[in-house]
């Protein structure tokens, strides 16, 4: 009676017990489920915030000399101050204002100390020239003379002068300088001006705003030099009827025939401010149903200008709150189901993805660096191309819009990249006027990207799929914009435009996959390439210290990767992680027998230290995978490649001994079954293999050594004793936790041996030298 009543209270703590850790385990599950759809929010509003929290609903993108597509009409009326207007009006004011001359009458007065000091010369040289010979004199008048010209600079011809005095007496002479200073002083009243200065300024008009030395400003006709000496020329023809003494006066006067009208850059530039800032800013108003733009017209600055104006002000009458404006609300509203899309997908569809985790840590880290991206290049554009309209209509092309995708697809597979391409394409189009057209033209690139980076071993190649993208992102924009009738000019512009960021996003993407790598653990097929290089250290190591192992691990990875290629496993992954499966008997490679040259030290040790000692190279593995920042798959498959199995051999062994004992009389177990040994003891610690190519490489390394032992190389060996590797591991559970199915598992068999009939086939037995000449 006690018993049963003990009985009872057992059965009913252990019913407790399970129903607690039942509640315990739903309470656990609803807590994830709970935090998993915070994150998602959490995300999601990241997104949305960074794409569209802040922005200014622009309108419509008018490109600055192409044709308007649509009629847009003022819903309300408004002014505003037109700043294009007014620089027109300043431009015309700077080219209608007379450049300023600062007059000079120095050239005058120094012209006519010359005459003066000429004259003086001549008296001197009367006084002086009694008493002397003829060639006396003429040598006395030439030294007055060239004294005279070199004091004021003047390239005139003593003889000339010397003609002149022979052919007049003083009293015409001073009649002549007196008419030659009144004409002088007529021309240079007017001014004189070299006309290099007004190419200079290209000068519409001669007419000049000039100030004398007083400031007194007056406007007149100015000449040039050369018609100012065209003047005197003809002035100095009425002087005399002898023209032969005209034209002596003319080559006399015209070196005092110089420009008096200097140009000052100040003044000029000072006139026309002050006539610039005397105007008003025009002020332009449109009523209620005017139309702004009209279907076909070529847009100008000054449309931009009042279709900016017009938006800022329906901006100011629809409010400008950062969280509660309309054009936010409505991006808000569509992302909502985007994303509420996206969450019933992963919801019921990514579910079935390997580290699904990881999957969408990639996915959702890839697209808010991507939307982060997109809004710095838009808010600098915006910033550094507002006075530039053609440039502002560029800011599109220069997105990187397939990077997301092309870094997903490497490191996670293509379609996440699909997923996050159309998430991408679709915000993309909320952001930009909600249209169809740009949504699928960016959505197509970001596809060509995918599948151009979809296991690629290169990451060279990883800058063609970028090119890739551009140059679709360039064909799509260059066709819609065609039928658009757009200008070549704009095409060009886009196309160039396109290329070079698809350019730029592949070698971003070679950037930044490492970093995603070494974040996420993740090892793509570019860093599982790099580790087949057979000069890696490990590898090095083991071909010299354990060249058993290492000859055995090349054999696993071929009969490992040729398995994997049938099933649709990765075949290159399968290759690394052999490669390294057992690197952990680097510590004691003479304790396994591929290594053993005759000597076999497990002769000297009981079974269970031999099995501690078999096991421990998974331990040491790790750690060594560790030290040397292996990918964590490598590692994963290191601590899987023999799940929980049984080393059969010592723990037979240990089983021997235990019954010898007992047949000695050294042991007195209480019933039979005690003279097995502990399974547990002579089990690897596992894992168990968790996914495809684990599971490949359990069953290939078994395989392989098995292989060694047979005695006979044929197909019906072979097969045989896979089967029995096979069957005996399935029974033992060591299947349990593998996605791997029956199907698959007959695929694997039936690689493994063709390729072990390949590896171990026979070569018939050639004869000897001696055999060779006895025959002969």
């Amino acid at each position: 009676m006690m018993k049963k009543i003990i009985r009872n209270l057992v059965k009913a703590i252990q019913k407790k017990s399970k129903a607690t850790k039942n509640q315990a385990s739903g309470t656990h599950t609803k807590t994830k489920q709970l935090l998993q759809i915070l994150l998602f929010l959490s995300f999601g509003i990241s997104v949305v915030f960074t794409s569209f929290l802040g922005q200014k609903n622009e309108g419509k993108k008018l490109i600055l000399k192409e044709e308007a597509k649509e009629r847009i009409v003022a819903d309300f009326d408004f002014e505003y101050e037109s700043q294009i207007t007014a620089e027109a009006i300043a431009k015309r004011i700077r080219t209608k204002t007379p450049p300023i001359y600062i007059r000079s009458d120095e050239a005058l007065i120094q012209f006519e100390s010359f005459l003066n000091a000429l004259e003086n010369a001549y008296t001197r040289y009367e006084l002086k020239k009694e008493g002397l010979s003829n060639d006396e004199e003429s040598s006395s008048l030439e030294e007055f003379l060239n004294e005279v010209i070199a004091s004021f600079d003047y390239e005139v011809d003593p003889k000339i002068i010397f003609q002149l005095y022979e052919k007049t007496t003083p009293k015409i002479r001073y009649k002549l300088f007196e008419d030659g200073i009144e004409i002088l002083n007529l021309l240079y009243s007017n001014g004189i001006y070299h006309k290099t200065n007004e190419q200079e300024l290209k000068v519409s008009t001669i007419v000049f705003q000039i100030k004398d030395l007083e400031d007194n400003s007056t406007r007149s006709e100015a000449r040039t030099v050369e018609e100012a000496l065209i003047q005197l020329k003809m002035k100095t023809n009425t002087l005399f009827r002898d023209q032969g003494l005209s034209q002596l006066s003319f080559e006399l006067l015209k070196n005092g025939m110089k420009a008096n009208l200097i140009f000052s850059e100040k003044e000029t530039e000072t006139a026309i401010t002050k006539a610039i800032e005397s105007i008003q800013t025009p002020i332009l108003k449109f009523k209620q149903g005017d139309t702004i733009i009209r279907p076909g017209q070529i847009i100008s600055p000054l449309d931009i200008e009042t279709y900016k104006a017009y938006k800022a002000k329906e901006l100011e009458l629809k409010g400008d709150s950062l969280f509660f404006n309309e054009l936010f609300r409505e991006r808000f509203y569509l992302s909502f189901i985007l994303f509420l899309t996206l969450f019933l997908f992963i919801k019921y569809e990514i579910n079935t993805f390997k580290n699904k985790n990881t999957v969408l840590g990639v996915c959702a880290s890839a697209l808010l660096l991507n939307v982060i991206l997109f809004r710095i290049i838009i808010e600098f554009g915006e910033l550094l191309f507002q006075n530039n309209p053609s440039l502002t209509a560029l800011l599109p092309n220069l997105l990187p819009i397939a990077l997301a995708p092309i870094l997903i697809s490497v490191l996670v597979g293509r379609l996440p990249a699909i997923l996050t391409a159309l998430i991408t394409s679709s915000l993309f189009s909320i952001g930009f006027d909600h249209s169809l057209d740009l949504m699928l033209i960016t959505f197509l690139p970001s596809i060509v990207g995918i599948f151009a980076s979809y296991k690629i071993r290169n990451r060279s190649k990883l800058i063609r799929a970028g090119f890739l993208t551009g140059v679709s992102l360039a064909l799509g924009y260059a066709i819609l914009f065609f039928l658009n009738e757009s200008s070549i000019a704009l095409i060009t512009q886009q196309m160039l435009c396109s290329i070079l960021i698809g350019l730029i996003t592949g070698v971003t993407a070679v950037g930044l996959l490492p970093v995603f790598e070494q974040f996420f653990k993740i090892s793509t097929s570019i860093t599982l390439l790099e580790l087949t290089d057979f000069n890696h250290p490990l590898l090095r190591k083991m071909q010299f210290e354990a060249p058993g192992t290492y000859h055995h691990s090349l054999m696993v990875a071929n009969l490992s990767e040729n398995a994997a290629d049938l099933i649709g496993a990765n075949p290159l992954l399968c290759r690394v992680c052999c490669l390294f499966h057992d690197i952990g008997k680097l510590k004691k490679p003479e304790y396994f027998s591929e290594n053993q040259r005759g000597y076999n030290p497990h002769d000297e040790k009981n079974p269970s230290m031999s099995a501690l000692v078999i096991k421990s190279h998974v331990k040491e593995g790790v750690n060594i995978a560790k030290d040397e920042q292996l990918p964590k798959v490598i590692i994963d498959v290191i601590k899987q490649h023999h799940g929980t199995s049984l080393i059969k051999y010592f723990y037979h062994q240990a089983k021997k001994k235990h019954t010898q004992e007992y047949l000695e009389g050294l042991k007195d177990p209480q019933n039979l079954s005690d003279l097995n040994p502990e399974e547990s003891n002579y089990r690897y610690d596992g894992p168990k293999p968790k996914f495809k190519e684990s599971a490949i490489i359990f069953f290939a390394d078994a395989v392989e050594a098995a292989s060694r032992s047979l005695k006979k190389v044929s197909q019906p060996a072979i097969e045989e004793m896979i089967d029995t590797i096979f069957e005996s591991r399935i029974q033992d559970g060591q299947l349990d936790e593998c996605p791997l199915t029956f199907k698959e598992l007959n695929q694997v068999k039936l690689s493994f041996t063709r390729t072990l009939l390949n590896m171990l086939h026979s070569r018939i037995e050639y004869p000897s030298d001696s055999d060779i000449k006895g025959t002969a």
